[in-house]
């Protein structure tokens, strides 16, 4: 960089910047602060250490010059006495190489800058350069620094009040990086019950509801430790001995590293959706469950018919390994299996005997009935009604009706229902034959093992035939 390219830069960093000029030779005075001016906007002069000490008392200035032999008072004291002003103040002294021995004692006083006399106009330009660069940086940085504090300051004023909005509707649970409640809110304390030295003494264990498996909770840590977030519903105990029930989402909370340094849980209280939920699903099941009673009644069936069908889909969807809202919709739905025989005329639903082949083609049909009755519906538990009324009567093997479905192609609520009906009819007295003894029923479910029934279904059915037996016990005639 030349002289020119520095006295522009220099010009740019000193925007703004005052400097107080002290010199008690008067050409020298008068030819330095003319270059001064040129780089600065606020230049002040004073021809002795005593006049420079009365302008610096008045006013602050970011940079002085100064000489060290003048008259009244030196260079050096007028220094001491403007440090305890202002410790930090800059200055750059301008010695000849006569007064070389005062520079130990300005170095001890923290003065780094020296102009040789007589000045060169590019010594004094490089000298203020790096000056006026230091102060311009610090400024700089000071403005970054003052920004930075009031940006956290309003930051962290506005997490306040989120904190406290987060506080005020959620629960709030911290916990450590080995799953131990450090804190919680006083939504918490309200909901639970608990007090919060309770809760931090005992830990979760007062929170565990005894059906929430361990699967759950493994699944649940196996999420947010591999540095997920971890959604779902949880149900927890409450003081009191009754439960709530929380839509909860935990979030594991990292360092600048990324590594795990706790974990935080927000949670709102569905109970009163659940509940509400809850009650809508059994009311859902209860008319369901009538309504298929109305059909049975007709064919001279007791409603504990359809409640011991429902119990036995319910088991066997448990043993299949399906998912806890398709065993609702199966329990629920199940009761609707016959629905279509209220399209049966009485002479043939009500025979006491045998039906012929055409009857029999008739009876039939209400598999299709009970199907297009239901099937328009766009509501889950109907849809599943719908689909268990059409291939209740569909067989592994592909001889059943109305579609010769056959395996996977018939529809687990079908398959499992056609099983537990069947067990059902043969179990219990009808107007056209006796009820079968238990050992005959179950030779029978084995020989249609692949034929009428699925084979897994079967194998499930026999390896808990005892649990079969106890529903069917607890619900007889």
């Amino acid at each position: 960089m030349n002289l020119k390219e520095m006295i522009q830069q220099l010009s740019e960093y000193a925007k703004g910047m005052s400097v107080l000029y002290v010199e008690d030779e008067s050409l020298i005075r008068i030819n330095t602060s003319m270059l001064l001016e040129s780089i600065f906007s606020d230049v002040t002069t004073a021809e002795n250490g005593r006049k420079g000490l009365e302008l610096f008392e008045k006013k602050k200035f970011d940079i002085v010059i100064t000489d060290i032999l003048m008259p009244e008072i030196s260079g050096i004291v007028m220094i001491q006495k403007m440090k305890e002003i202002n410790r930090t103040q800059p200055f750059i002294v301008t010695s000849a190489c006569e007064e070389s021995s005062y520079l130990l004692e300005l170095i001890n006083l923290g003065v780094a800058q020296f102009l040789l006399k007589p000045i060169q106009s590019e010594q004094i330009v490089q000298i203020l350069y790096e000056v006026v660069k230091n102060i311009y940086n610090e400024r700089k940085v000071d403005e970054f620094t003052t920004q930075l504090k009031q940006d956290l300051l309003h930051q962290t004023t506005l997490l306040e009040q989120y904190k406290e909005i987060v506080d005020l509707s959620s629960i709030v649970i911290k916990t450590d990086v080995n799953g131990n409640i450090i804190y919680v809110n006083e939504l918490f304390s309200k909901i639970s019950g608990y007090s919060f030295e309770e809760i931090i003494t005992h830990g979760h264990k007062l929170l565990r509801h005894h059906e929430s498996s361990t699967e759950f909770y493994d699944d649940l840590w196996k999420t947010i430790l591999s540095k997920k977030t971890w959604n779902g519903i949880i149900k927890n105990l409450r003081k009191d001995g009754s439960h709530y029930i929380s839509d909860t989402t935990i979030k594991p909370i990292s360092d600048e590293f990324g590594d795990i340094i706790e974990y935080i849980s927000i949670s709102n209280d569905v109970t009163e959706l659940f509940d509400l939920n809850e009650e809508i699903w059994q009311t859902q099941h209860e008319m369901l469950s009538l309504l298929g009673e109305v059909g049975e009644t007709r064919s001279q069936e007791t409603g504990n018919h359809v409640r011991r069908v429902a119990k036995y889909a319910q088991l066997l969807g448990e043993l299949y390994g399906l998912e806890e809202e398709e065993i609702r919709l199966l329990y629920s739905a199940s009761p609707m299996h016959d629905i279509g025989k209220i399209g049966i005329s009485d002479a043939i639903l009500l025979k006491p005997g045998k039906l012929d082949v055409d009857e029999y083609e008739v009876m039939k049909t209400h598999s299709t009935i009970g199907h297009n009755i239901l099937k328009n519906s766009s509501r889950p538990l109907l849809k599943a009604a719908a689909i268990i009324a059409g291939e209740h009567h569909e067989k592994w093997d592909g001889s059943g009706y109305p579609n010769a479905l056959q395996g996977s192609k018939i529809h687990i609520y079908g398959r499992i229902t056609a099983l537990a009906d069947v067990f059902d009819a043969l179990s219990c007295e009808r107007v056209y034959k006796k009820a079968w003894p238990m050992e005959q029923i179950i030779d029978f479910v084995s020989q249609e093992r692949g034929r009428h029934f699925d084979p897994d279904l079967v194998d499930m059915f026999m390896e808990n035939i005892d649990r079969f037996k106890e529903i069917a016990a607890k619900y007889q005639d």
